[in-house]
């Protein structure tokens, strides 16, 4: 689907091939697993029910930096906190019928010690893949999308033109962002439309939530039916997906947030 930008591409619920379709958030960090992260359960839980969402991907950080704020003294113990928090959040949308998914944004820093380096979500990795694997932040980015290609999981590389990020090579992904609606950044989404084009990636849509006062502007169309990791990554490489992408209050709060810093 292709964004016109400056424009707000908002569907509502709706009924595709006898299938309810829910909006998914893709990208969204929470308190505790995110040290950039300042949103706390309590918070995320209102914002996205209010907003109708009927699923979200849980993607906190697996980065260097985030790792030693990963409560645990071990690997192994760092992985079941980081699993914890997914598994709680879990339980607690249950009630207002929304699904969690695992995913993982996982920064791989060149050797020249860039600070940003590139980021790659993850959907599908397990706690078993986790805690069995060194650290995914050491593996390069080729390294990681031959160990999602053996274990069937999807990758794909978030905002990869936001300013100070480096663009991964479109051989070694599944997908990219092509919008990434976190207003503290310059994503330049329509840059990472005609990437996803020009490659042929899977165009992902996400919020990149982190705080309170960020607007729920991104996510994409899923059927009610699917339930599981595996379900959503088969959807999805299906690419017969909508996208979910409100670009008008992207630029808009985007504008307001570099005029007040």
């Amino acid at each position: 689907m292709k964004i016109k930008w400056g424009e707000t591409s908002v569907l509502p619920l709706f009924t595709e091939r006898n299938y309810i379709m829910i909006k998914l958030e893709t990208h969204c960090h929470s308190l505790g697993g995110s040290g950039c992260a300042t949103a706390d359960d309590n918070t995320l839980i209102e914002k996205y029910v209010s907003a109708g969402y009927g699923g979200i991907v849980i993607t906190n950080h697996f980065s260097r930096d985030n790792y030693d704020y990963l409560k645990g003294d071990t690997h192994a113990e760092k992985v079941r906190f980081y699993y914890s928090l997914i598994d709680t959040l879990r339980e607690r949308l249950k009630p207002y019928g929304v699904k969690v998914f695992c995913g993982a944004e996982i920064r791989i820093v060149p050797e020249n010690g860039s600070v940003h380096g590139e980021e790659f979500m993850v959907y599908g990795i397990t706690e078993r893949d986790m805690t069995d694997s060194k650290p995914f932040f050491t593996y390069t980015q080729k390294e990681l999308f031959r160990f999602a290609e053996k274990k069937g999981l999807f990758m794909y590389q978030t905002h990869p033109f936001r300013d100070g990020v480096l663009c991964g090579n479109p051989c070694f992904m599944h997908g990219a962002e092509r919008f990434n609606g976190h207003f503290h950044h310059y994503n330049h989404n329509a840059k990472a439309e005609e990437f996803c084009d020009k490659y042929g990636l899977i165009g992902m849509s996400g919020t990149d939530f982190h705080n309170e006062e960020q607007p729920l502007t991104a996510g994409i169309y899923i059927p009610d039916g699917i339930c599981t990791d595996q379900g959503l990554i088969e959807y999805i490489f299906n690419k017969d997906f909508k996208v979910y992408a409100d670009a008008l209050t992207y630029e808009r709060e985007l504008k307001r947030y570099k005029e007040g810093k």
